[in-house]
């Protein structure tokens, strides 16, 4: 077996952030003298905005008794135009603005796509920009949680062969929704005060590879003037996905790990401005006989800013 064969795409712990989650937490009283403060995704229609997420990402694998390392960073911006606003769901249609990716593998392979500059992207990455430019819909709730996907898969329509598979696969509805939600599904199910806590659970599919479950613990720690500032901590846990990716299907999977950071959020329209997350997450793969120890860390900062 190839050693390029058993290196996880770097894109899959770019979606382990997501957090579609539900509320379990306490109700908020008074603290420091000031009414508590309704925090709730409340963009209106006729608004635009510029989401910017960057993740640097640092893979250990241990195969044979030899470490490979794999360095990897990522930067997604996407258009927000929010379209309406009706019984609780806005309408956001989300356009893909850029995609800039590097990856080095133990310095053996190197692959980079700009889409500012796709013909000097590796050959490998040049089928994803067929995404830039183009658009499709997400409906949001108050709370954050992405209720449904529409139009994405037309995108990748045109796409055909092993390069189109694995597209549609990493940016299929699921994965989206996850990663859509990563930005977005922060918020508690009632008014909060400095010292709250809110706790969101969620296991689901993760880009058709596996299965992830995440437990996590949101706290407001401050408010100053028109931000909340809210710290968050939990755990991430994987396992093999029934009837995914066939790569894995004869694989034992023991994986776990932690998410901790800060987002500052503006209280009068819910808009994430600014979140930044690390996750560390280790254990071990095994395929055919082969356990692979592996370590992954990653540095996420995610920008909201209204256009």
């Amino acid at each position: 077996m190839k050693h390029r064969k058993l290196i996880f795409p770097g894109l899959f712990v770019f979606s382990l952030l997501a957090c579609h989650m539900t509320w379990a937490g306490p109700r908020a009283g008074l603290a420091n003298g000031k009414e508590p403060i309704e925090l709730k995704f409340n963009l209106k229609p006729g608004e635009k905005y510029l989401f910017s997420s960057e993740t640097s990402q640092r893979i250990v694998q241990e195969m044979m008794g030899q470490k490979m390392t794999t360095i990897q960073s990522v930067t997604s911006h996407y258009i927000y135009d929010i379209l309406s606003a009706q019984d609780g769901v806005t309408k956001v249609q989300v356009t893909f603005d850029k995609i800039k990716m590097g990856t080095d593998v133990a310095g053996m392979q190197r692959l980079t796509y700009d889409s500012d500059n796709p013909d000097e992207s590796a050959k490998e990455m040049k089928p994803m920009s067929v995404m830039i430019g183009k658009s499709f819909s997400m409906y949001v709730s108050e709370a954050g949680n992405v209720e449904r996907i529409e139009g994405l898969s037309e995108i990748f329509d045109e796409l055909e062969g092993m390069q189109g598979e694995m597209l549609k696969q990493f940016f299929g509805d699921s994965t989206m929704m996850q990663n859509m939600s990563m930005m977005t599904n922060i918020y508690p199910d009632g008014p909060v005060d400095v010292g709250s806590q809110w706790n969101k659970a969620f296991a689901g599919p993760l880009a058709g590879m596996m299965k992830v479950s995440s437990d996590m613990t949101f706290s407001l720690s401050a408010i100053e003037g028109s931000n909340a500032q809210i710290a968050v901590q939990g755990t991430l846990d994987f396992s093999k996905l029934e009837n995914g990716n066939p790569m894995l299907q004869h694989a034992t999977l023991n994986l776990n790990g932690t998410q901790t950071g800060t987002l500052t959020v503006d209280t009068r329209s819910g808009l994430p401005m600014k979140s930044v997350l690390n996750q560390e997450i280790k254990g071990d793969l095994e395929i055919q006989g082969m356990k692979i120890p592996m370590t992954m860390v990653s540095d996420i900062t995610i920008t909201g800013v209204k256009l």
